[in-house]
């Protein structure tokens, strides 16, 4: 897990030659999408030197009967495909690519051995990415020490992250001088990331300057910046999920724009109207609008058909969420406006901060931990740069986006002007006394 030029991909092909001399051993390379593993396997074939390769997937056969396998984790499901395999030693390219811990866990209950060799992963990859935080959080980056090996209080299984750079790989270094003055030259935060390998930045990440230090504060310092007056609006962000996560969120705002996140809800698995009397157990100020995904408002996809409640007909899960009209579980409940980069673009504003000027946007301590959570993981869509990748564990923060719906980043304060710039909008106005005595 290193900056780039550190020497990772030829390390991990030679570690995965360990154990080809014994005919049961099975290897396998794995990247997200298969197509990115072509220069992978042009330099495997040059390094495998006794072995063939065949297929594609390829697969490398040595003349033990040992196999090293290639393959992807392009889809969901993908890691189905080696369930049941015993897999003694695992290479995942780009490991930052793979957007979930998730999926991670899933493929490697296939690692495991029956023989003499050692089960084994090892992993490449540099900050950034969309598996970013959660990679730094399972190795403990930066908590832990580098090039030492540690144990998983649960599993007993040990990690270690090796960091290098390429300073670690002189080969590269003095035959390619110019990549080392590339790196040199890029922009920050791409430079901290790709030339020294740090993890605490990371290139792609979209809300850059968000900092619990700054926007996570206590309720009594809330309370002097106007959180908890009675005149403040209320509003209430929901997000449905079943198999994914469902997420709900309140904000308070204050007259001048003022955000603060007091509360949230979070889980899976539960009826439309099972979240509904939670959110309205939990409720017991005034909300002004409760705001949901407006696909809430379509027809009911997984048709909550129950003979002994009508709240559980084919009707949408907005209608469920809401029950009774006279007696609504979730207070006005409307669709919210679902304009993802305005939306994202938004939040970023709120959060916008600088030696002169406090943000607006802020989460009391400790209520909401899921948002707290998530928010630093938001990266761009490589796709579409301004929006948000929809592959990641973004449903909290799309709740805050559709309760912040009618809620916009106060103006930049003007910065004052001088005579002659106040002079010059005088000569604009016509009818003026300025203007006309200008003109005359």
């Amino acid at each position: 897990m290193i900056a780039r030029g550190g020497g990772k991909t030829d390390a991990g092909i030679v570690w995965l030659l360990k154990g080809v001399n014994d005919p049961n051993y099975i290897g396998l390379c794995i990247r997200r999408n298969y197509s990115d593993l072509r220069n992978w396997l042009d330099r495997a074939k040059q390094l495998f030197t006794t072995a063939t390769c065949t297929g594609n997937p390829a697969v490398f056969k040595f003349p033990s009967g040992a196999k090293i396998y290639t393959g992807h984790l392009s889809q969901a499901d993908s890691y189905t495909q080696f369930q049941g395999w015993e897999i003694h030693r695992l290479l995942i390219e780009e490991l930052g690519q793979i957007p979930s811990e998730d999926a991670y866990l899933k493929l490697i209950s296939s690692v495991r051995s029956t023989s003499d060799v050692k089960p084994q992963i090892f992993l490449t990859c540099n900050p950034g990415g969309s598996g970013h935080q959660w990679i730094k959080k399972r190795f403990k980056i930066n908590v832990k020490k580098s090039n030492v090996a540690f144990k998983d209080d649960i599993s007993g299984r040990k990690r270690i992250y090796i960091p290098a750079t390429i300073d670690d790989n002189p080969t590269l270094k003095n035959l390619d001088p110019d990549y080392v003055k590339f790196l040199d030259a890029l922009p920050e935060p791409m430079r901290s990331a790709w030339r020294n390998g740090d993890w605490d930045v990371f290139a792609g990440q979209y809300f850059k300057e968000f900092d619990p230090r700054i926007h996570c504060i206590s309720e009594d310092k809330a309370k002097t910046m106007g959180y908890g007056e009675e005149h403040n609006n209320r509003y209430i962000g929901i997000d449905w999920g079943y198999s994914a996560p469902f997420g709900a969120v309140w904000i308070e705002v204050t007259p001048d724009n003022r955000v603060f996140c007091y509360r949230e809800l979070y889980g899976r698995e539960k009826h439309p109207m099972e979240w509904a009397e939670l959110i309205n157990k939990m409720t017991t100020e005034e909300i002004t609008m409760s705001l949901g995904d407006p696909s809430m408002w379509t027809r009911n996809p997984m048709s909550w058909n129950n003979p002994s409640t009508q709240m559980y007909s084919d009707r949408s899960i907005a209608n469920a969420l809401i029950g009774d009209i006279s007696r609504p579980l979730v207070p006005n409940l409307q669709p919210a406006n679902n304009d993802r980069v305005n939306g994202w673009r938004n939040i970023a504003q709120l959060m916008h901060y600088s030696n002169k000027v406090k943000p607006n946007f802020y989460i009391i301590n400790g209520t909401c931990p899921n948002l707290t959570r998530t928010i630093p993981d938001m990266i761009c869509d490589e796709k579409r740069p301004e929006d948000i990748d929809t592959t990641l564990e973004d449903h909290i923060c799309d709740a805050l986006r559709y309760a912040l719906t009618h809620i916009q980043a106060p103006n930049k304060p003007r910065k004052k002007l001088t005579k002659d710039q106040i002079r010059y909008q005088q000569l604009l106005i016509p009818g003026s006394k300025k203007y006309t005595m200008e003109f005359k």
